[in-house]
Parts: structure tokens; sequence; C-alpha cells
């Protein structure tokens, strides 16, 4: 889906320039990698998500990170079309190895900074967070909770609610998986901004964390960190996250169909979908805070 000599002239390359394009992904809207050759070698990103609406908010949200001077985001080199291109970060993501030292330390410093940005860019923007995320019954049948289970766990997630409406929201990544946070020793970069926006900021950090593969003990530890970054009090946010990271984590699966079925023929992305949801599923069981409402939703859930 790449125009690629588009890609080469908003680069200022010259047609015949020497160049390879490799697919990440075995989907037509994967990014595309292109590394050009020559005397002065370099490679680039080419991102155009499948929804027009949701490559203009990656395209205009990564304008703005740049414009603000963040650095913890791949620098956009051009726009054509729908398409951004982003300089080539050496990182690679959690779905793919263990994360080395420092990087998910740095994750949490970039998730803190990207939520203390005085940005209104992206969507929803003018919503509040009972609009977002209205009060209902969590269908916990469709992921094969029996009544016996549900019915304990109906009220501490109603209580749980409550506290997401009251958790910090403001701009965020909302969809700050392993996937899209880029990892190398002491440095992380956030990718793929096509959902940010208005929202609940603790989701970005249990988004990460959960799909990271990081245990309980280590998650508890970043998500104080991060509070730390925030000025808050760390105990208290990692209550909170390991509590939130509950309702984001049984909303990621409700949605898991769905994703599934939109990426039906990439196997890669299958692949990373389904050891995500294995991730998550784990690390929901595992408590990651002292809050006593998580551990009645676990206890009704996960006996």
């Amino acid at each position: 889906m790449v125009d690629e000599a588009g890609a080469l002239a908003a680069l200022g390359l010259p047609a015949d320039a020497p160049t390879h394009w490799e697919n990440l992904g075995e989907s037509p809207w994967s990014p595309v990698l292109l590394s050009v050759g020559g005397s002065a070698p370099f490679q680039a990103v080419v991102r155009e998500p499948a929804e027009p609406e949701a490559a203009q908010n990656h395209i205009a949200v990564a304008d703005a990170l740049a414009n603000a001077g963040f650095a913890h985001v791949p620098r956009l080199l051009a726009v054509v079309g729908a398409a951004s291109v982003e300089e080539a970060v050496p990182g690679a993501t959690a779905m793919r190895f263990v994360p080395p030292p420092g990087s998910a330390e740095a994750a949490m410093a970039a998730l803190a900074e990207l939520h203390a940005l005085p940005l209104r860019e992206g969507l929803d923007w003018g919503r509040t967070p009972g609009d977002l995320y209205p009060a209902a019954e969590v269908p916990l049948h469709r992921l094969g909770f029996s009544a016996v289970e549900r019915e304990p766990a109906r009220e501490p997630l109603l209580e749980a609610h409550g506290y997401l409406l009251a958790s910090p929201f403001g701009f965020a990544h909302r969809n700050a998986i392993a996937a899209n946070v880029l990892l190398a020793a002491g440095n992380a970069w956030l990718t793929d901004f096509s959902a940010a926006g208005y929202g609940p900021q603790y989701f970005d950090v249990a988004a990460f964390l959960l799909t990271s593969g990081i245990e309980a003990p280590g998650r508890r530890a970043l998500a104080a960190a991060y509070a730390r970054h925030r000025d808050v009090a760390p105990d208290t946010a990692a209550d909170l996250i390991d509590l939130l990271g509950i309702l984001w984590g049984i909303g990621w699966l409700l949605e898991l169909p769905r994703k599934l079925i939109t990426n039906l023929g990439d196997d890669a992305a299958t692949d990373a979908l389904k050891l995500a949801s294995s991730r998550v599923e784990k690390g929901m069981r595992q408590p990651a805070g002292d809050s006593p409402v998580a551990a009645a939703i676990r206890t009704a859930l996960w006996p």
C-alpha cells in the first residue's frame, strides 16, 4: 500500500535511490521498513492505519508531540497522503524479547512525561469520563464466567468503575500495549498514536505492564516508578493501577475476537494478539497491589 515514489520524494531522495522495502507484517496495512543505501544509509518506517480517521489522528498527534518537544517518539520525517514516514529507532517490543535493563523503567518515564503534556490533540476532547465509560453491566458471560462467579464480582466491579471515573484523565496514548512501545537498554519510544486523545491515563500504564509479560512484583515496582514521575503517592497509585488493570484487561479481552477477525490472514499479528491475551489473563489473576476492591474481584472470578 506504500506510495514508494511519494515517500522518496517527500524525503528529498531521487527516484533511483538504492532502497529496500520490507513489510513488517502480513497485512496490507502493516508498517513498512524503508532501508536506503548509498553513501548516507538510513532507515525509516512508513505507517498508515487502515481507517482514515485513525491515520489522520496518528499524524496529527505525532506532529503535536514533535512540536511539544516530546523525545520518546520516533521523529516524524514526512507525510505522504495518509501515511507517516518516521525515523526507525533502534528498539524492539516486549512481544519479541525480554525487556532489556532499564527499558521498562524508561517506558514508565515516557508515559509519565506524555501524560503531563498540556496537549488537547487527538480524539474525544470535550467528552467526560462518564461519557467515555458509562456505567453498565460488564458482560463477563462472554469471557466464560458462570453466574456463580459473575454475581459476587458485580458489586466490586461497579466500585472499580467509580475508581476509574475518579482516576486521572487527560492526554493519553489509549493503546499503550507492549506492541506499541519500542524498547532498548535504558530507553523507550511510544508508537502508533492512531487512538490517542482524551482518556484514562492509568489505563496506559496498565496496558503496557499487563501485555509486557512482567511478573506482579515487577509491575508494582514499575507502577510506583511511574507515580514518582507524576509526583503522586507511589503505593496508592500502584494499588489503583493494579485495580484498573483488571477493568482494562477485561475490556481488552472482550475486544479480542474483533481484533482477531480484523487481523485474519496476518499470522504474525494474530500470534501477537494471542500472546498478549495470555499475558493479560495471567496478569489480571496475580495481584500487583493491595486494593481490597481488586482482591474482591479476583476472589470472585479466580477463586
